[in-house]
């Protein structure tokens, strides 16, 4: 059963991949990049930044040699700047321990900064041929449905015995064809709504499909209710027409990135428009996050009337592009622009 997966899936990716420019060649270095760029990110959107990382950090030396705040400018719009942050992170890391290689076994890999079991995987299948398997979204779901298995894919039980089963499958096989053809598999036919079981090449092997169940799958556990928090953003002008912002500490949120100054508030006081530091209320705006959503409510006030922020700086408006922002943020100035033509 395994080695006949094995197979089918082999020719399959032989005769309908996809292509993708970080498949092109081994260099761990692309993989890594392109594996981290494409976490919450759509091919679409992210193969775009990919381009633009990695023409101005070819290698991992130049990476390792810029600063903070330059990899975050060339990650600002991606969201997550934690992985932008632990790229950088691991870099350093990497040109500093290892003399500037990967490490070719996924164990090793996990010492990483930023570097989890399916980062470290997919790094050593797709760069070194290690026999792995590699598990993405895409493939649980075909796992899920080929074995008709109900068990919630969300559960690290449920992803630790399909880790033991795929790196069985994968065995005898060439390792980055097999996963990148799982990969593709669930992207391009087993897809959430409307799988094409008629051209997938595992339809004669499917248990799913036997059952009539393959709509019914994956099964996921209910997610707990979203988080709301409330917040009031300060566009503060000085006479000049400059604009105040400040940098973000590392940790929390929106780490290292710049941003305009904010403070939380309850909800009470948000739905009402009233802001502690005054200000002519403008717009209101939501941004998602992955475990809560933010609310944002944006003020304009005069630098002279303004609350007391820390560590806060003015900049003129054609020096924006020159810092990293979320995309919140940018939204914001955006918007701002607008009513103020």
């Amino acid at each position: 059963m395994a080695m006949q997966i094995g197979k089918l899936v082999t020719d399959w990716y032989a005769a309908h991949g996809r292509h993708m420019p970080w498949r092109e060649g081994q260099d761990p270095y692309r993989i890594w990049v392109s594996e981290v760029i494409m976490q919450q990110t759509r091919i679409e959107q992210g193969e775009g930044y990919f381009y633009r990382f990695v023409d101005r950090f070819p290698d991992l030396a130049s990476l390792a040699a810029a600063e903070q705040d330059e990899v975050l400018k060339y990650w600002e719009g991606l969201g997550y700047y934690s992985r932008a942050r632990n790229l950088h992170a691991a870099a350093r890391q990497l040109v500093e321990t290892h003399g500037g290689q990967f490490p070719s076994h996924h164990e090793a890999l996990l010492t990483l900064k930023g570097v989890g079991p399916y980062t470290a995987r997919a790094i050593a299948s797709f760069a070194f041929g290690q026999q792995v398997g590699v598990l993405d979204g895409n493939v649980l779901r075909v796992m899920s449905r080929l074995l008709n298995d109900f068990s919630p894919v969300n559960r690290p039980q449920t992803r630790r015995k399909f880790q033991h089963l795929i790196d069985g499958w994968v065995a005898g096989q060439d390792s980055r064809s097999f996963n990148y053809g799982m990969m593709d598999i669930g992207a391009t036919i087993c897809t959430p709504t409307q799988p094409g079981c008629l051209i997938c090449p595992l339809e004669a092997v499917c248990q799913g499909r036997k059952a009539g169940s393959v709509q019914l799958l994956p099964q996921k556990d209910q997610k707990l209710k979203r988080k709301v928090r409330y917040f009031n953003f300060y566009l503060i002008l000085n006479e000049k027409g400059e604009v105040a912002i400040r940098q973000r500490p590392t940790d929390g949120f929106w780490g290292g990135l710049w941003e305009i100054p904010n403070e939380e508030t309850k909800r009470k006081a948000w739905e009402k428009k009233e802001s502690e530091g005054g200000g002519r209320f403008l717009f209101e705006l939501k941004h998602v996050f992955t475990h809560f959503d933010m609310m944002i409510n944006t003020f304009m006030l005069s630098a002279g009337a303004a609350p007391a922020f820390e560590e806060v700086q003015f900049i003129s408006t054609d020096k924006i592009a020159i810092f990293a922002f979320s995309k919140a943020v940018l939204n914001i100035f955006e918007n701002a622009w607008q009513n103020m033509d």
